[in-house]
């Protein structure tokens, strides 16, 4: 099993920040630029809502996830964990943490396995560790990027 953490303070108060992570709008605007993600299904925000996606890496591969929400809480974590999708086990925990009324931090914990044995957990020591080390980090300079130059209340915003 292979486990990844980062963290990132936002200028921005917990409760908006939780709320940018709800938004499945957002999910595309933190996407890197050479990865399409389509939404297929995103349940309204909640404890078990589901949300299905397809994720083109390469204009010829493409795989479709489904990912459950396990936790929410409001406005301290989210957690959804892969019920269907390219990983044998796939569960994201981002916590969201008061710094101060206007400022916060963005926690995400991902732990992941790969299918195949031997070879998977290679290929996700080798390969994989380093694509999610920077689809992560993309994934947060954007989210505060995009927060702090955002008008508030106006997340959609670009």
């Amino acid at each position: 099993m292979q486990r990844y953490e980062r963290s990132i303070s936002v200028n921005a108060p917990v409760e908006r920040l939780f709320a940018f992570h709800t938004d499945p709008a957002n999910l595309l605007r933190i996407t890197p630029k050479n990865v399409r993600v389509d939404i297929l299904r995103h349940d309204p925000a909640g404890e078990g809502a589901i949300v299905e996606v397809r994720v083109r890496f390469l204009p010829f591969l493409s795989t479709r996830w489904r990912l459950r929400f396990e936790v929410f809480d409001p406005p301290r974590r989210l957690c959804d964990l892969q019920e269907k999708g390219p990983f044998r086990y796939w569960r994201q925990t981002r916590e969201f943490i008061p710094l101060s009324e206007d400022s916060s931090m963005l926690h995400d914990v991902l732990e992941y396995e790969l299918p195949g044995g031997f070879i998977g957990a290679f290929l996700a020591r080798t390969f994989v560790h380093t694509r999610v080390a920077e689809m992560f980090e993309f994934r947060q300079k954007e989210t505060k990027r995009l927060i702090e130059e955002t008008p508030r209340g106006d997340d959609r915003t670009s």
